[in-house]
């Protein structure tokens, strides 16, 4: 049986760490596991969010078209199960602290409570949209979004948040649930709810549950404590005068010492959380958008063209998740009833370049390298002059047989994904970025991320298509400098593969997986996996 996996990803970072969260599942490394995955934004309308959500729907719906079929694997790509949940408190119609407090009538009815709120926030922070988010008012933001889960749960409407909860209530009747948050601690909606998500889903599991459910005790938490990583155009005078309240990154630093500072001192939090992962950057300088907006030098405070480039680091938080998947219970339930919070954290070679165990550590370095660049080879040869997987499903290729009955969307959808994951073509077969090209810049180019930089060279697909990447997939040093293959004198790198690929066809792998599709992937894992010599 699949093990069971509770993530949310909180505010505009926290969309972008489940995007690399989700590009990990589909290299394998979250093998055998349903991942109960709960988008938590306040901008329901984030240009983040909604990139998040197109790599959502192409990644589960490359794995199958229908819900009720899919299922976890492992040892193949798009192994994990994810089940997808969203939430964004309501702002619509009340989209200021006043509207939603109702201030006018408490003022006049409990006078005292309405004084409390003058004393603690200034008349702009009660008066700013809430709409794009909490825009570092964390001490606003925590008291409205616990407000909003518990409120949700209360609703007779259906909603991503109750059915989140309902499933992690089902996983604690029978044991322990693991929940992870992702997050950053220098902003806005994720720094105001990392301290309370742990009490507000147990406050909604009671509700949901009518008091029987216990989440407090009968779940493990961890999360991400992810400090200031990028910088963006400081807002004009005009832009603070009618945003009222804008988070600006000249005080991201600071907001990073102080949320420091209060998670290692208070005792609440630390008696509730079992581990925290501890990241950030030394400087920055990373623009965010770089790719989205390049000549722009408006300040977003949200909406849909605020679509953040990805990093680095946010494939760092995602390890970070993957590791508390995989930490033993036992210990956890240690620290757990000795109100014990680990602190952990990973620094990197001052030779400034990124290696595989810079992320899941050595004991799985070889297996990210494996999972990491088959995938990009799955992609170049799906995307690309080849396109496998359609010529498979068309029946144009004679020789690779059966797999007829695969539905067009589902083929559509995995060539989505893999545009998302590594280049999109635009006009004129000029390649845009995806999230691996992205992540490669993000940590200064060159050879200083984990693959060959020849990979990241191309721009356009011409280009890219005359790439060797059977033997430039890897650096020359470190892990993977010895997985490549060569090809026969007059032949091509697409047909070694597929003659491996036909050897593998008639093997009984991939047996136990119905989904026709899902079968195809487990064979070109297989294939791949030999062909660059990890097996």
């Amino acid at each position: 049986m699949a093990q069971q996996f509770f993530v949310l990803g909180i505010g505009g970072t926290g969309m972008r760490c489940i995007e690399s969260l989700i590009h990990l599942c589909a290299m394998g490394m979250f093998d055998d596991t349903d991942i109960h995955l709960l988008a938590l934004d306040t901008d329901k309308n984030n240009g983040n969010f909604g990139r998040l959500k197109e790599l959502k729907e192409a990644y589960v719906n490359a794995k199958g078209l229908k819900a009720e079929s899919r299922v976890a694997h492992k040892d193949t790509f798009f192994s994990a199960n994810i089940k997808y949940y969203e939430f964004s408190p309501d702002y619509e119609t009340k989209s200021t602290f006043k509207e939603v407090f109702n201030y006018g009538d408490t003022q006049y009815n409990h006078r005292e409570e309405t004084d409390l709120a003058d004393l603690v926030l200034d008349r702009n922070v009660e008066e700013f949209n809430l709409q794009h988010g909490y825009r570092a008012q964390t001490h606003l933001g925590s008291m409205m979004m616990y407000q909003s889960i518990v409120e949700a749960s209360k609703s007779r409407l259906p909603n991503g948040l109750k059915d989140f909860v309902s499933a992690l209530i089902t996983e604690t009747t029978s044991g322990k649930a693991k929940v992870f948050i992702l997050g950053s601690v220098f902003g806005g909606t994720g720094a105001s709810s990392i301290p309370i998500i742990p009490q507000a889903l147990s406050r909604a599991a009671q509700i949901i549950s009518n008091g029987s459910a216990d989440i407090l005790k009968n779940a493990y938490f961890g999360s991400t404590l992810l400090t200031a990583y990028f910088n963006f155009t400081l807002p004009t005078a005009g832009e603070i005068s009618q945003q009222k309240i804008i988070a600006t990154s000249d005080k991201f630093a600071l907001n990073s010492q102080v949320a420091m500072m209060f998670y290692d001192d208070d005792a609440t939090v630390r008696s509730i959380y079992q581990r925290f992962y501890m990241m950030g950057t030394d400087g920055l300088n990373w623009n965010p958008m770089q790719t989205e907006d390049k000549s722009s030098n408006k300040t977003l405070t949200g909406g849909s063209q605020q679509k953040n480039d990805s990093h680095y680091i946010e494939l760092l938080a995602a390890s970070a998740a993957l590791d508390f998947l995989n930490t033993d219970e036992d210990k956890l339930q240690q620290d757990k009833d000795n109100y014990k919070t680990e602190y952990l954290y990973r620094a990197v070679e001052d030779n400034d370049k990124f290696d595989f165990q810079d992320f899941v550590g050595k004991e799985r370095q070889t297996e990210f390298a494996k999972k990491l660049g088959c995938l990009v080879a799955f992609a170049l040869f799906n995307n690309g002059e080849d396109d496998f997987v359609e010529k498979a499903r068309s029946g144009e290729d004679k020789e690779v047989v059966g797999f007829e009955e695969i539905d067009p969307s589902q083929v559509k959808y995995l060539k989505d994904y893999f545009r998302l994951f590594f280049a999109r073509m635009i006009e004129g077969g000029v390649l845009e970025e995806g999230w691996l090209r992205q992540l490669h810049r993000s940590a200064g180019g060159g050879d200083k991320f984990l693959l060959n930089p020849k990979l990241f060279a191309p721009q356009t697909r011409k280009e890219l298509m005359k790439l060797d990447w059977n033997k430039n997939l890897y650096r020359n040093e470190g892990i993977g400098k010895d997985n490549k293959y060569s090809t026969d004198m007059f032949g091509s790198k697409f047909n070694s593969f597929k003659k491996l690929f036909l050897q593998e066809l008639h093997s009984e792998g991939s047996k136990e997986i119905t989904n026709r599709g899902e079968q195809l992937y487990k064979l070109i894992y297989d294939t791949l996996t030999k062909l660059y010599n990890f097996n």
